[in-house]
């Protein structure tokens, strides 16, 4: 689960630099492009939401607290 929510977090910015590449060409003198502007926006929310939503809907599983007992017996096998 922790790989596609990276993986969703990456679209999402690579969504976000499709808008931006469509802005950015008034930089260059030319029309801004409103078809990437929007479907980079359009998708990188949509791929930023579902990322932050399944994080917190498995949080629980990213988030293990150990007991002293463990932590001790972690320590032992890396000595």
């Amino acid at each position: 689960m922790r790989l596609f929510i990276t993986t969703l977090s990456m679209f999402s910015v690579i969504s976000f630099g499709y808008a931006l590449a469509g802005y950015g060409g008034t930089l260059f003198g030319r029309e801004a492009r409103l078809d990437y502007i929007i479907f980079g926006l359009l998708l990188g929310f949509a791929f930023a939401g579902s990322a932050l939503w399944l994080w917190y809907k498995h949080r629980a599983d990213f988030f293990i607290e150990l007991d002293e007992d463990e932590i001790k017996k972690q320590e032992q096998d890396l000595n």
